[in-house]
């Protein structure tokens, strides 16, 4: 078998073992998938100008987010429906999050309890939440977050409506799966994936079982599509759930100034620069394009971490030079998760941790905080 070297490696594994519908589920986007590739190209233009004759002999990717101590500037992003690639999923991240030192951002749409995901992890949790119609069900999860520890609400701002992702069209995807013909044939060619299936719970949004007559196939479908979403949220949604947290709250899904100064008026005290992975609007800017901007725009007591594209860690380097506090990465730690649970989610941060550490040594930035914008600058 071939050695993991690179994230890369992990995602062709992924794609090997799981059926097509559902690799194309987490490795697809929207439209014309412009944006996806958008978030990858834009850091493959950036250049480094290193300094040399550095003592790099003591090296350190530890920082802070938010007040709080991290092993490197790196989170978990937050994605829904984990239960696909593997029958422990959330509570295999949780773990692997607290093994390497970095936070979770967990999605309120799992098939796992907020309590079942707190109790498997060592480290940092922080909730994500969107600003759907029914605020009973968001507050009632909101509430059970901060009961069970949760440290942080990350309010997403970027889906009044589900964004058209022609592979799932394509593949007869749906929320929750559908088993089709095609899907039945995919999963027998994969029984690996298939054990994972069974012997894991219902693929549901298990957190909302009480709002639900029925949690089940077109039931939980027809609820998701009338009560998960909001094309009618403004800004005050998110005001409401200022006044629900006591703790941080992060605002995700910004791509303009004024949107982010709209959301620190709010009251957030961080954002994410975001375009969801290109999984909503095609065809908007790399986030790191915008990332300089936004950066700008906010109070220095605001934090700003970055989403989207972060495959190396060469990209979260230019990204922390740019600004950026952390960044958030979501398809490759899925790649990891299908590879190998735990143990794969932990290898895909230690990928990035170390890729991290070197780019830091042959730039002659020994501590996170010595990264700086002059390492972008090219030399007068």
């Amino acid at each position: 078998m071939a050695r993991r070297v690179t994230i890369e490696d992990y995602r062709r594994i992924a794609k090997r073992r799981l059926p097509r519908f559902v690799f194309d589920y987490v490795d697809g986007a929207a439209g014309d998938e412009l944006t996806m590739r958008d978030n990858i190209d834009a850091f493959q233009k950036i250049r480094l100008y290193p300094n040399q004759q550095v003592d790099v002999s003591r090296r350190s990717t530890a920082t802070t987010v938010l007040g709080r101590q991290v092993e490197m500037p790196v989170l978990l992003a937050p994605t829904g429906l984990q239960r696909l690639v593997h029958r422990r999923a959330d509570l295999e991240v949780a773990a692997a999050a607290g093994r390497a030192g970095v936070p979770f951002v967990v999605s309120a749409s799992t098939a796992f309890t907020i309590e079942e995901i707190a109790a498997n992890a060592t480290g940092d949790l922080w909730i994500q939440i969107y600003p759907w119609r029914d605020r009973a069900a968001v507050e009632h999860v909101v509430k059970r977050a901060l009961d069970a520890g949760y440290s942080t609400l990350v309010v997403t701002v970027d889906v009044p409506l589900l964004g058209r992702r022609e592979r799932d069209v394509r593949n007869g995807m749906s929320i929750p799966p559908r088993i089709t013909a095609r899907n039945l044939y995919e999963g027998a060619r994969h029984p690996r994936w298939v054990t994972h299936l069974l012997r894991g719970p219902e693929i549901t949004f298990t957190n909302f079982s009480s709002f639900v007559p029925d949690s089940r196939g077109m039931a939980l479908m027809s609820w998701v599509n009338n009560e998960l979403t909001n094309p009618g949220a403004q800004w005050d949604e998110v005001r409401w759930l200022r006044s629900l947290w006591p703790g941080p709250m992060v605002v995700k899904g910004i791509l303009t100034r004024r949107d982010a100064l709209l959301a620190v008026g709010e009251g957030a005290d961080a954002v994410v620069v975001s375009n969801h992975g290109g999984r909503q609007l095609d065809g908007t800017p790399a986030t790191v394009d915008v990332l300089p901007r936004i950066v700008d725009a906010v109070p220095d007591r605001v934090e700003v971490l970055l989403d989207g594209g972060v495959r190396r860690g060469t990209d979260v380097l230019k990204a922390l030079a740019l600004g950026a506090r952390a960044v958030l990465i979501g398809r490759p730690y899925w790649w990891g998760l299908a590879a190998g649970g735990s143990n794969g989610v932990r290898a895909v941060l230690e990928v990035l941790r170390a890729e991290l550490d070197m780019a830091m040594a042959l730039s002659g930035r020994p501590t996170i905080e010595s990264i700086g914008p002059d390492l972008l600058a090219p030399p007068d």
